[in-house]
């Protein structure tokens, strides 16, 4: 009897240990599925952007850039739904597997109660249970009997408690590999949907760089115009920087002068507060790496990533060096600050304008604004509006080019925005 009881119980515990290995499978799907949904919603966002109807060289060079940056949006969209079915198809498989066992289980438990019926039907009237106690030779004897009856139909009320909690379960994991099948269903069909939308930007995208390949004396004039300016603008951002240096070492060194000693430098360099209402944002700048906000309002692209590149594939022979990365918005974007600091410059840069902001040692250098709403010497906090960002050539969307600095030195703002 004892044997039959200690069954049960080690039953009760694989049960239970194969749900615990299942509900991790679920909670790692769900997660998953809320991260697929947040990345969706995203993306619909982005995909607000509009491409611009022109048809000239460089409408058709910020087209592709668009384009570009989109098919990346969907590929990394693309690449969370397989893994989503891949995970699917482990938890699939893992039900199976549980549900075949769980089968066999309550098969041998209907046996085991079928075969326990048999012998109560046979064993276990009235008249037998008074027999076989009071048979006894003794009292001591029959006391046991008594016992061991009461105990052998415990047992037998165990063992079929035991099978309608096993029975249960099977249907409820048979009913969850239903939902985890609809669930996987879902998930093809709409990577099936994202596939087919990848397929019509990369035909788009392959139609444009055709094109642009007839143009090709243009496309490099274009390159060539284009790799001028920015050369132009971080000469012009460098003069600036060094301007507010001179300035500042001026500063200091009649600070100096006044007090009779030797002033630091560095002193309040990373004196700057917690961010106004930005989540997570606390300490220096540089403690705040990969905290801090896009310098964009609203959706965004990132139409033109750091360094150097081939703007268009088989263009080699004009590389383009940027400083920073561009972001390409929808309508009435604007720029907003992404530390707390000050504002050391505003520049008028012909048809716009761009902004330096001192945090410490780095600045953070908003360009391509329509109109600045700060002005030099302010102090403004992470998420202030900056300025209305300018709109590209031809009643385009918001382009923005944003860097970020060690005095000099220009460093890759993807490795410090939350992005």
């Amino acid at each position: 009897m004892n044997r039959l009881l200690h069954g049960i119980l080690l039953l009760f515990v694989a049960i239970l240990i194969s749900a615990t290995s299942l509900n991790a499978q679920n909670a790692a799907i769900k997660g998953m599925r809320a991260k697929a949904v947040d990345l969706r919603k995203e993306i619909a966002e982005k995909e607000k952007i509009l491409l611009s109807s022109e048809k000239d060289v460089k409408s058709r060079l910020n087209n592709l850039e668009v384009i570009t940056a989109q098919i990346k949006e969907k590929r990394g969209f693309i690449s969370l739904l397989q893994k989503e079915v891949k995970l699917i198809n482990t938890e699939i498989s893992s039900l199976g597997k549980e549900i075949n066992k769980r089968e066999k289980t309550v098969e041998k438990s209907r046996g085991e109660y079928a075969e326990a019926l048999r012998r109560a039907r046979k064993y276990n009237s009235f008249a037998s249970k008074m027999l076989f106690v009071f048979s006894a030779g003794d009292f001591n004897t029959m006391v046991r009997r008594y016992r061991y009856t009461k105990e052998y139909m415990n047992a037998h009320l165990a063992l079929a408690d035991s099978l309608k909690l096993q029975i249960a379960q099977l249907e409820a994991k048979q009913a969850e590999l239903q939902a985890t099948r609809a669930l996987k269903e879902e998930a093809l069909k709409e990577q099936k949907e994202e596939n087919e939308k990848l397929r019509k930007l990369e035909a788009e995208q392959q139609s444009i760089i055709k094109a642009l390949k007839r143009d090709s004396k243009k496309v490099q004039a274009e390159l060539k115009k284009k790799r001028g300016e920015l050369k132009k603008l971080n000469a012009k951002i460098e003069r600036e920087i060094e301007r507010v240096l001179a300035a500042e070492r001026a500063a200091a060194k009649k600070k100096a002068a006044k007090k009779g000693g030797s002033a630091s430098a560095k002193k309040g360099e990373a004196a700057y507060s917690s961010d106004a209402g930005v989540a997570d944002m606390s300490g220096s700048f540089f403690n705040n790496k990969k905290k801090m906000p896009v310098p964009i309002t609203g959706p965004y692209l990132v139409v033109d990533s750091y360094g150097v590149k081939n703007a268009v594939s088989g263009k080699g022979n004009v590389p383009i060096n940027t400083g920073g990365i561009t972001f390409e918005g929808s309508k009435g974007a604007q720029a907003r600050c992404i530390f707390d600091g000050k504002v050391t410059a505003v520049v008028a840069g012909g048809n716009y304008s761009f902004v330096l902001v001192r945090h410490g040692k780095y600045i953070s250098v908003y360009c391509n604004l329509a109109n600045v709403r700060v002005k030099g010497g302010e102090n403004i906090k992470a998420g202030d509006i900056i300025g209305d960002i300018e709109p590209d050539a031809k009643g385009g969307n918001p382009r923005m080019l944003f860097q970020i600095r060690q005095e000099r030195k220009t460093l890759n703002p993807a490795e410090w925005l939350k992005m």
